[in-house]
Parts: structure tokens; sequence; C-alpha cells
């Protein structure tokens, strides 16, 4: 609009010249401005043909905290300088500009091409995508912008950002609760009547704990007792694997959605597989990606491959919010975005039985609505009594 204004601006004080000054000066001056406005526009629409543009970028799975360089490629076809070429990208939530996603620069004579970095960084994890959301030329006295169709074959690039896996230590509640879903029977102490372990005691074959040994192996029940841990030595007992379940609905109002609280609770579930491997616990997790997929995690390895694979994840909802084999189960973990003022989705996750929910802070839940957990940012999960 100024550049409007200033080129009405130059054409009147033309007019006011010829009419006032210099009548044969002033003529010259606006038809001078005239065929300038005619040739630029021409000029415009001339090339607004005869260019090709594309993005790419090197790779397209990457970590949270990685730098993406974006190369954006314009080529014109035409041996003239290039009109002024402004452009914009745009990005899901989870990229953000580490300076700025929008470029205008023009294409000299004798060059037939360019070539312009723009780098984002990753800051959260899920899947995501890059696209060139606006293509503009300008004429040269910068009064008209003309759009450019953009082919989305050429200017969308879809990326996967994979979550961290945070080592937050052994939390001993934690691990605690969690070998509450063992196949170990603290209750039970015998398994024959002749059975006697190296403490004397009847029933499984103990010894006292030493650093490293298993946690899911701990007699709690014994231990509490002998005011020491003691741990079992029957390598026979089978053991049933911990469940998780990974719930990320889409929201009634998506403006709603944030990736950094959605980032808590998913690298808090990654957190706590971490932390249950290293004490020798095996875990179900479920996540929904197209379909629900459950993957066994036994290992930190296991855990890094379920990373890569949460790098595709977004908000869904499923027909059936939780899956039906995993609640079967028995009880079952639920990693949840959702907090108590999305009624209707806490409601149907209220309807599930044998489900401890872990939610982020302040998310408004208490013990009315069950079993509750809260993740906080460093993952430090705290029991809602």
């Amino acid at each position: 609009m100024k550049d409007i204004f200033g080129y009405v601006l130059c054409v009147a004080i033309a007019i006011l010249m010829a009419v006032m000054i210099d009548g044969s000066g002033g003529v010259l001056i606006a038809v001078i401005l005239l065929v300038a406005l005619i040739v630029s526009v021409f000029y415009r629409n001339f090339f607004s043909k005869r260019l090709e543009i594309s993005i790419d970028c090197k790779h397209k799975l990457l970590a949270k905290g990685d730098e993406v360089e974006v190369k954006v490629s314009v080529r014109k076809l035409s041996r003239l300088p290039s009109p002024i070429i402004e452009l914009e990208l745009e990005t899901s939530q989870q990229f953000s500009p580490k300076e700025n996603s929008g470029l205008r620069f023009s294409i000299p004579p004798g060059q037939d091409s360019i070539v312009v970095p723009i780098v984002f960084t990753a800051d959260h994890s899920g899947k995501s995508f890059i696209r060139l959301s606006r293509l503009e030329i300008v004429d040269f006295l910068g009064l008209w912008h003309k759009p450019i169709p953009l082919p989305e074959e050429n200017t969308l690039i879809n990326t996967k950002i994979m979550p961290r896996v945070h080592d937050t230590g052994t939390q001993a509640e934690v691990i605690r609760t969690a070998t509450d879903n063992t196949g170990f029977d603290d209750n039970e102490e015998e398994t024959s009547e002749t059975a006697v372990g190296s403490t004397g005691t009847p029933g499984y074959e103990h010894r006292v704990y030493n650093p490293g040994d298993p946690i899911k192996k701990i007699n709690w029940k014994l231990s509490s007792k002998r005011s020491i841990y003691m741990v079992r030595l029957d390598e026979k007992l089978s053991v049933t694997s911990q469940i998780f379940i990974l719930d990320i609905p889409i929201l009634p109002d998506m403006k709603d959605y944030s990736c950094q609280k959605a980032d808590v609770i998913i690298e808090g579930a990654l957190a706590m597989l971490a932390m249950l491997t290293q004490q020798g616990l095996e875990t179900d997790f479920y996540y929904y990606i197209g379909k629900w997929r459950v993957m066994p995690i036994k290992t930190l390895g296991d855990v890094d491959l379920l990373a890569e694979d949460l790098a595709e994840l977004t908000p869904c909802s499923p027909t059936d919010r939780l899956p039906k084999d995993a609640v079967k189960k028995g009880t079952s973990l639920c990693f949840t975005t959702i907090e108590s003022k999305d009624t209707q989705l806490a409601e149907e996750l209220r309807a599930y039985r044998n489900v401890v929910y872990i939610v982020g802070m302040n998310s408004g839940f208490d013990r009315s609505f069950g079993d509750v957990w809260t993740c906080s940012e460093e993952f430090e999960f705290k029991h809602v009594n």
C-alpha cells in the first residue's frame, strides 16, 4: 500500500509540474512513470510462468533438538534478470525457524538458478512437515504481488521427529508399584513342603539383595519382616509383563493441543520404560499409528526402537479408546495427554477398569478419577493422594 501511495504521489507531482511549471517536462515524467508501470507489470506476468521451484532436505528422520537445513531451489527459464521473488516456508508445530522462514531476492542475468538454505530446529516429537506456503513475484516498482501456484510434490517435505529417552535414575516408588503387576506372589512363601532356602526360610530360595540384582525378584513381604531386602533365587518362576498404553487423542479444539505437553507424556513413558528395563522388568507397550500396535520392551535397545517408531505419532481417536486385548490382560498404565477439562475424553477413560493413569502436572485430575500419577517436566512420577 505504501508503494502504491508513493507511485500515485509521484504521478500527481508530475502532473502538477506540467500544469504549473514546465508542461513538457511534467508530461515527460508522467509518461516515463506510466511506461515504467506497464513494463514492470508485463515483466512480472512474463516471468510468472518461467519459474521452477522445489524444496528438499538431507534428513527426514530427526531427533529432538536437531537442526534441519531446507534448501529452496529456484530456477528461471530465461536469461533475463528475474523480478523480485518473495517466498515463505510453513512448518508444523514441532519446528521453529532458526532465523527467518521468509526470503526476498532476485536472480541476476546470466544465472539460471539460485539455492537458498533456511534452517529450522526440531523442538518437539511426532509426525511433522515443512512446506512452501507462499511464492509471489513482485513487479520492479513493488506495486503488485502475483501469487504462483505451488505443486505439492515439489514443495512439501514430510518429516518425523523422535522423542528423547531420558535417564531419570531409579525412582523407588515407581519400581515398587510396577512389581505389583509381576508374576511373583509375595503372599505365598512356599513352593513346596520341602523347599528351604539358604536363609532357612521355607518357600522360594532367598538371599540378601546385592546392588545390580533385578528389583523384580525382591520379596517385599519377606523384606519388610526382616528389615532388609531379600531376593528370590528361583529362576523358573514366570514373570508377567507390564502393560503400558499411550493415549494421545484428538482434542475437541485442536488449538488447545500442545506439543510440549504431549512430549512430557511420551517421553515420560519412555523414561519409565528405560527405568524398568534396567531393573529387569519387561513391558508390552501399546500405541496407535493407523491401528493399535504393541511392542515388547525387554532392553534399552527396544526403548530406542520404540522412540523411532513414535517419531510418526499424531493425535488420533480410534474407535476403541484403549486396546481391548491390553485392558483384558489386567492392570495397565495409561499415559494420557488429556486434562480434566476435556470432559468427554475423560469420561471415556473412566469407563475402563484396572487402569492406572499417568497425566501431566496441573491436569486437574485427583483421586476421584481413579488411581492417578503425575509426570513432571523433569520426569518425576508422583502418586496423587
